[in-house]
């Protein structure tokens, strides 16, 4: 039984956006393919299950300054949530 909850396609497409990063842009920042960030964002469940720490990791780092205090919270709570921590 995995204790993981898989990082969410919308989530990450929305921190994105809200980023102001295109996907082609967003690819270049964080060294994989765009057709890999769309994979991504639409939850290719092949590409989900290959996806790494270190893609949201960088994903992260380079969206991170430009998203909202909220969107930096329920992010955090993800991650917390993937890694099995809980938090108050």
């Amino acid at each position: 039984m995995s204790r993981r909850k898989k990082f969410s396609g919308a989530q990450l497409r929305a921190l994105r956006k809200e980023s102001g990063y295109t996907q082609e842009e967003l690819a270049l920042r964080v060294g994989i393919s765009r057709e890999t960030v769309s994979a991504i964002e639409n939850e290719k469940p092949e590409t989900m299950s290959a996806i790494g720490v270190e893609v949201i990791s960088k994903w992260w780092s380079v969206c991170r300054q430009k998203a909202s205090e909220q969107t930096r919270e329920s992010f955090f709570s993800t991650v917390m949530e993937y890694f099995g921590f809980n938090h108050s």
